[in-house]
């Protein structure tokens, strides 16, 4: 099965409730991107659906290699657009089958991830859900993942437990990376730069591109930490002018500045993003303004979501980044 880094307390929990007889019919999962929100949903698949019926999943029974393989017919997974949107038609007919016997085992498991990036459907969408939520037949469970528990409805909060995905201590995300044959230095690196974010290193350690937008990140926060108006409007206008970049950039500048805030807090700090460049903009800003000024990058990454300009939103950026 896909490895689970740490985490095992949710996967314990939805043991603990199959062993009772007691399995959780509505599960939301959160976290931020990179987390591993979707793999934590098929391993609470695997638990609820695996020959054994002990809580745990064996790996190695019918139902188990079913869903390694992605062709258990029990496990329904939405399918959403290149936007992240779903499709209102799509999530009534997947609903549907929450009412008929599974196929193969005890349950039919419905797994809707990312539900926060369907921006235009995401409060309809969780209406709909709602019946099924409420009064949902013994044989089906669905799952949800999104980025944080405060965007679902309180109706939804309130039937479902939650299971939170944390991000993986700073040694054994080196040790995951190493593990997984990536050079050790560019493992610390991402291991650095993207913190106990699993998803995220290996897509630091594959992608040149994310590598770039990195840099840029840590360009921009340099120029901030100088005061150069004209060297950060540069850095942040480097990138290619799409949405995702925009966003990715922005996740890796809001590290920076976090890291900066513990610098500059007296707290404990052992893996900085940059010690030069968050030492310099502990130096320069205080903890005030380095809460402000993440709060304002977080704010224009939400903009970016909503589809603004882009261009737009960098010259909007820099400027408000210079009045902190």
């Amino acid at each position: 099965m896909n490895q689970i880094c740490e985490n095992t307390a949710a996967l314990e929990l939805v043991s603990t409730l199959i062993e009772k007889e007691r399995e959780p019919h509505s599960i939301i999962i959160t976290g931020e991107k990179g987390l591993g929100k979707k793999t934590l949903a098929k391993a609470v698949a695997a638990q609820l659906l695996c020959e054994k019926g002990n809580g745990a999943s064996c790996g190695k029974c019918r139902q188990c290699r079913l869903i390694e393989s992605g062709a258990h017919p029990d496990l329904l997974i939405a399918e959403a657009s290149e936007t992240g949107n779903y499709k209102i038609e799509h999530i009534r007919s997947l609903i549907s089958n929450a009412y008929s016997s599974p196929t193969e085992g005890k349950f039919t498991v419905i797994l809707i991830p990312d539900l926060d990036r369907s921006v235009q459907t995401l409060k309809q969408i969780q209406n709909i859900l709602l019946k099924l939520i409420e009064e949902p037949p013994d044989s089906a469970i669905i799952i949800l993942t999104m980025r944080s528990k405060e965007l679902f409805l309180d109706t939804i909060i309130s039937r479902a437990i939650h299971l939170q995905v944390e991000e993986v201590s700073f040694a054994n995300t080196l040790a995951y990376l190493t593990q997984n044959g990536f050079d050790p230095q560019l493992s610390e690196e991402a291991a650095r730069r993207c913190g106990g974010n699993i998803g995220r290193c290996l897509d630091y350690c594959e992608n040149e591109k994310t590598r770039l937008l990195a840099e840029a990140a840590l360009n921009a926060a340099n120029a901030l930490a100088s005061f150069n108006e004209y060297q950060l409007l540069k850095e942040l206008s480097s990138i290619d002018g799409k949405k995702d970049s925009f966003i990715e950039t922005l996740f890796y500048f809001k590290r920076i500045v976090r890291d900066s805030c513990r610098i500059r807090a007296g707290a404990v700090c052992t893996q900085p993003f940059s010690q030069r460049v968050c030492s310099a903009l502990a130096a320069d800003f205080s903890e005030t303004a380095l809460s402000e000024i993440y709060d304002t990058l977080s704010d224009f990454s939400s903009r970016a979501s909503a589809n603004c300009l882009i261009s737009t939103l960098t010259n909007a950026l820099t400027a408000r980044l210079m009045q902190q």
